[in-house]
């Protein structure tokens, strides 16, 4: 009797894995074995003496037809797949394709240090070593799993936005206990999961790519090798190694026009650069009116304004000790760096000072696909005084406002305002920036936000990926969005201040809410644009695999040249059955499908192509 005929008869699912057991038994696998894959048909003399000679493949194509088959009869196949983890492994096509890629200890750089802990329990979700297996060979054979649903996977607490509000309007939180809260395991992974979405950039720490989570059929918005963009240490290095190659290109980029120059002050030489600084005559005059002529900011792993201070008086006194005025630059390896304070900030109408929070979207890194997003400006609520020693004054950060929205919930008249009123005043618009500078006469042109200050923030974001990029881990389905910041100063210059993964999504008002919702809808469109599209490929050429070594047998088939092809379609770009939508609000800023600068869509000129770009 048949598999199929078998599962037909006993309609009891147990009894059905049970008698699907005796075939997994004794057929043969699609693919035999990790440690036969390959079959050399030359002699024993010919293997000793031609190492390099091409490797073919040895294939049996009977186990995923009669899988096919029954998944085709509306049998639930993951029951089936469990029961069989060990022979699913040994068959899985994407393992001969050399697909699954776990990062190498060099992408763990999100902290100093960083390693895995894959022993150790995360949002209570028990880790499998045969996870990937069963998803992908399911996703294989089921794979409107994929092309018609959007079930997802996340580490925020229930009530959060994106659990509350995004995963419901756009899919489905398959997993909706798991959080970071949960410190035990008490679930396995969920097989239909086709995303993970996770405040923590640490979920590949706990899981490991491509065996235990984000299979090849999923995907995950964090990128392994981030930390070059999201640590303040970090990015100071990416800056000044990006900037000598255009040395003698300042068209290209000129980083004293992008980044407020820094010292690492656990770096020697830049140590001893800054307190050369500090103690020439230069500085003391240039203290007399700039009593804040730096900012403090720790390394990393500090976030929302706390790990930033003034370089006022009291501050530099106690560097000056620590240091011994530069005497014991080295020696101290405390992660530390002091960045020049942009003196001439722009102003609003109430003379408050604000930045920006924008989205960059890295929506692919195999090959570099990115998208811009506009996003909103965070008013500080204090009166801007280059004097002050208040924090607030100085920095924008929302987190920093709370007393002042404490204040006004008690009664209290902050600017004349109520506390929503403030919490709306908070969060401006780019077009409410536009109009503020029309009126106030500081642009004149109507048009400035699409001609000037929008090209400027996409120039920025270009630059900011094409120095990081190196860093990144090429996976099919990693993707992140980062939350970056910038200055306007009064000569409407743009300063890049820095870059955040997991850009805090709390709807502080009925816009930001709104916003956020919708510029995430978008985001996983256009990830699930890909996504499809490359599952579409994926099915066509298991197809020609499994047709081919039906019809002709194994022994022309050539692995490398397999491999080849899979590699090239597991690349990402779009499929025509798979577009974006025209009101999608992401604007796509890179595409390295295109060659030289046509990836950059214009705004990187063809004098600033290096050899990377060709």
């Amino acid at each position: 009797m048949c598999f199929i005929g078998i599962i037909f008869i006993h309609h009891n699912r147990q009894l059905a894995v049970q008698q699907a057991g005796s075939y997994f038994d004794t057929a043969a696998y699609i693919f035999q074995p990790p440690n036969s894959y390959f079959v050399d048909h030359q002699s024993s003399k010919s293997k000793t003496t031609q190492k390099s000679s091409s490797k073919q493949l040895n294939y049996n194509v009977n186990l995923f037809e009669e899988l096919k088959r029954t998944s085709e009869s509306g049998i639930d196949l993951l029951p089936i797949l469990n029961e069989h983890k060990q022979q699913i492994s040994e068959s899985n096509i994407f393992k001969i394709m050399k697909a699954y890629k776990g990062p190498a200890l060099d992408r763990f750089n999100d902290y100093p240090n960083a390693k895995p802990h894959y022993n150790s329990p995360y949002i209570g979700v028990k880790q499998d070593n045969n996870y990937c297996d069963i998803v992908d060979t399911y996703n294989l054979l089921n794979p409107q799993n994929v092309f018609d649903t959007k079930n997802f996977v996340g580490d925020y607490i229930p009530k959060s936005l994106v659990k509350k509000f995004v995963f419901p309007a756009i899919g489905q939180d398959v997993m909706p206990d798991a959080h970071m809260g949960v410190t035990v395991r008490r679930w396995k992974m969920n097989e239909t999961a086709t995303a993970f979405f996770t405040k923590s950039v640490l979920m590949h720490h706990y899981f490991k790519i491509g065996t235990q989570f984000m299979c090849a059929s999923q995907i995950y918005n964090h990128i392994p090798g981030n930390g070059i963009l999201t640590r303040k240490d970090m990015n100071v290095g990416m800056v000044n190694d990006y900037a000598k190659k255009y040395e003698n290109k300042p068209q290209c980029f000129n980083k004293h026009m992008y980044f407020p120059y820094a010292y690492r002050l656990n770096n020697q030489t830049e140590c001893t650069q800054f307190f050369a600084e500090i103690n020439s005559p230069e500085y003391h005059q240039l203290k007399k009116t700039e009593p804040v002529p730096f900012i403090i900011k720790i390394g990393w792993g500090a976030h929302r304004g706390d790990g930033v201070f003034l370089f006022d008086d009291a501050k530099e006194t106690s560097i000056r000790e620590t240091y011994q005025n530069g005497e014991i630059c080295g020696e101290n390896k405390k992660d530390l760096l002091a960045q020049k304070y942009i003196p001439n900030p722009l102003l609003l109408d109430l003379n408050n000072k604000f930045d920006f929070r924008m989205y960059m979207l890295v929506a692919s890194v195999n090959p570099v696909i990115a998208f811009y997003h506009d996003g909103f400006l965070r008013v500080s609520l204090g009166i801007y005084d280059k004097d002050s020693k208040e924090k607030g004054v100085h920095f924008t950060n929302t987190h920093l406002s709370k007393k002042t929205f404490k204040d006004a919930g008690s009664g209290r008249m902050i600017h004349n305002m109520t506390e929503e009123e403030l919490r709306d005043y908070q969060m401006w618009t780019m077009e409410d920036l536009q109009d503020y500078l029309l009126q106030s006469g500081k642009i004149k042109n109507d048009r400035w936000l699409d001609e000037y200050l929008r090209p400027k923030f996409k120039e920025a974001f270009i630059h900011t990926i094409r120095m990081s990029q190196h860093s990144y881990m090429t996976l099919s389905g990693a993707f992140e969005m980062f939350g970056l910041d910038f200055l306007l100063d009064e000569d409407l210059n743009l300063w890049f201040i820095e870059c955040n993964a997991s850009p805090q999504l709390i709807g502080t008002n009925e816009y930001k809410t709104n916003f956020l919702t919708k510029m995430l809808t978008d985001m996983f469109e256009i990830q699930y644009a890909y996504l499809r599209s490359r599952w579409r490929r994926i099915q066509t050429f298991v197809a020609k695999f499994q047709t081919q070594a039906s019809e002709q047998g194994t022994s022309s088939m050539d692995i490398k040249v397999w491999k080849s092809e899979f590699d090239n379609i597991n690349r990402n770009r779009l499929e025509p059955e798979f577009t974006i939508s025209q009101d999608n609000t992401w604007h796509k800023i890179i595409d390295k499908n295109l060659p030289g600068k046509d990836a950059y869509l214009g705004f990187i000129p063809e004098e600033c192509i290096d050899d990377e770009d060709l």
